[in-house]
């Protein structure tokens, strides 16, 4: 079967395999955030020209996750759609336009940070790499002014092979070429990158001289391409989590000969060496009082500082505010809806790129469901009003008429073919929850309350644009002042730089990462139960 992808123009000869196999094959970005388990309905495509007697029809999880109209406009599922052995096809894959600018201009150093500035002949530059799970950002530094110049972000290529950690790590885990496969991606990743700074800021390859690495612990480990498969499974430890230093040339990177790559320390199985580098970027050792940072990506990681003594824990909150979960979820892309408003007596909303909405992000899911909770239409236990119990209540039409009952438990139409359903109430209420009580256990091995925090930092691009307000609302962090909370932006980002232009930042990476005492929620008696209690949104305060 001969394929061809739009609108790349890529083509493959692929018989007996899924449509998502050959997008694997091929390097063809598609979003399929459980991994190709037909969990996730994410990876659509459509039939644009083919012989379509030879298809397989859709099977049962492909019309249970489609709409009549999709499978009319011949919409098919990537992972479900297997392809015969001749024939030719041409498949429509929708591409995410990732903002992916709002995450590359978040990398501010410190006003009081003091780089190492290399005395050399010629120019010399070194770049810094944090590797998200769905955005790998490279940022080029002068090593000889010691600053930063300019960051570029991409979307995570290994999102093909699954939106989380343990849908990759179980991957690369299948086999040699599997885990040979997904460490490619991102060092063609890594490549793609420096071959733009060479270009758009005329460096030759010889004069990148260094580069840092930093990641959560499973991305730390199939960069090197390690089996990462013991963090899938309890008591989830790493391979390794001291500071790797390696020559570039042995990954096939594009740098000068000499040119080494230093990977900041992890800390435990989930809790990498991403959030040594924001531990860095925030001198969270050093602050006085009580300060809670959070980093809210697909993976949630908590650290709490109490004059220099350090907590960390890492929780499993990443599905809902990713959007893999959510029924209209997605990244923060072009067409994200990112934030609501219901104050003017309708529902306004903001979307990324001033476009017709096409789904929600996590800011704009969080902000959703804060309206929600502050207009009466979802209970303080999660259960979403039917239209007539809303109206008895004397909740405005306006909002009442959005609300629609199924045998699912119903939901509330934000936008056209947009809704928010009970199930994803339902997640954003495991999501939030798992947080609010991870944080809730660091504290109470400090015997500390809430009150008591001095500062919440929230890191990365999440924190940035999420309403600090919306936030508190439904309880995701815990209830401070919102004057205390502070987003913090890349700091992942920030402090790979500075571990690329200190020593004696480096050597504060590992002294301090050794320093932090990792809690497993895993293996603490109070977690379920108070994750149970935090799944309950606040009651509005008047």
């Amino acid at each position: 079967m001969k394929v061809l992808f739009l609108p790349s123009g890529t083509t493959i000869d692929a018989p007996r395999m899924t449509v998502l196999e050959a997008t694997r094959q091929v390097g063809v970005p598609i979003i399929a955030s459980c991994g190709g388990h037909a969990t996730c309905g994410k990876c659509k495509v459509r039939i644009v020209t083919s012989d379509l007697d030879v298809l397989s029809p859709p099977d049962e999880t492909e019309r249970e996750t489609l709409s009549e109209e999709e499978l009319v406009l011949g919409v098919r599922l990537a992972c479900r759609l297997t392809l015969p052995e001749t024939g030719e096809l041409t498949v429509s894959v929708t591409e995410n336009q990732d903002d992916l600018g709002r995450k590359a201009r978040m990398s501010i150093l410190p006003p009081d940070f003091i780089a190492d500035c290399k005395q050399t002949d010629e120019p010399a530059y070194g770049v810094a790499f944090d590797i998200g799970t769905t955005t790998v950002v490279g940022m080029l530094c002068d090593l000889t002014r010691g600053m930063p110049i300019r960051a570029i972000a991409r979307t995570n290529p290994q999102g093909i092979y699954g939106g989380d950690v343990i849908s990759r790590i179980q991957y690369a885990a299948e086999s040699p070429e599997h885990l040979q496969a997904i460490q490619r991606k991102v060092l063609d990743c890594f490549n793609e990158i420096i071959h733009r700074f060479m270009q758009e800021e005329g460096i030759a390859r010889g004069q990148i001289k260094e580069i840092t690495v930093v990641g959560n612990t499973a991305m730390s480990h199939l960069f090197l391409g390690i089996d990462a498969s013991s963090l899938a499974r309890a008591p989830f430890e790493p391979v390794f989590t001291s500071a790797v230093t390696m020559l570039a040339s042995d990954l096939g990177l594009f740098a000068a000969e000499d040119a080494k790559v230093y990977l900041l320390p992890n800390i435990a199985g989930h809790v990498g060496s991403d959030i040594t580098a924001v531990m860095l970027a925030t001198a969270l050792y050093d602050l006085p009082g009580v300060n809670l940072v959070i980093d809210i990506g697909t993976n949630g990681e908590v650290l709490l500082s109490r004059k220099g003594e350090m907590l960390a824990c890492s929780t499993a909150a990443g599905p809902a505010f990713e959007g893999a979960s959510i029924r209209f979820g997605m990244r923060a892309a072009i067409g994200a809806i990112e934030q609501v408003d219901f104050t003017r007596g309708d529902v306004c909303l903001d979307v990324i790129g001033d476009v017709e909405p096409t789904g929600m992000c996590g800011s704009g899911l969080i902000s959703l469901v804060a309206q929600m909770l502050d207009q009466g239409l979802i209970t303080t236990r999660g259960r979403l009003l039917n239209r007539e119990t809303a109206l008895e209540q004397g909740i405005s039409e306006t909002f009442a008429n959005r609300l629609y009952s199924d045998e699912s438990g119903g939901g509330f139409v934000l936008h056209k073919d947009i809704v928010l359903t009970q199930k994803d109430i339902r997640e954003v209420q495991l999501a939030k929850g798992a947080i609010a009580a991870g944080i809730e256990v660091l504290l109470d091995r400090f015997g500390l309350s809430s009150s008591e925090i001095d500062h919440v930092m929230i890191a990365g691009a999440f924190g940035n644009y999420v309403r600090v307000e919306d936030a508190l609302r439904i309880g995701l962090l815990p209830p401070v002042l919102p004057e205390r909370v502070v987003p913090i932006g890349n700091a992942a980002g920030v402090g790979a730089c500075m571990a690329l232009l200190s020593a004696k930042h480096r050597e504060l990476a590992e002294r301090e990462a050794e320093k932090v005492l990792h809690l497993e929620l895993s293996n603490d008696a109070s977690f379920v139960n108070k994750h149970m209690r935090a799944m309950s949104f606040p009651a509005k305060v008047i």
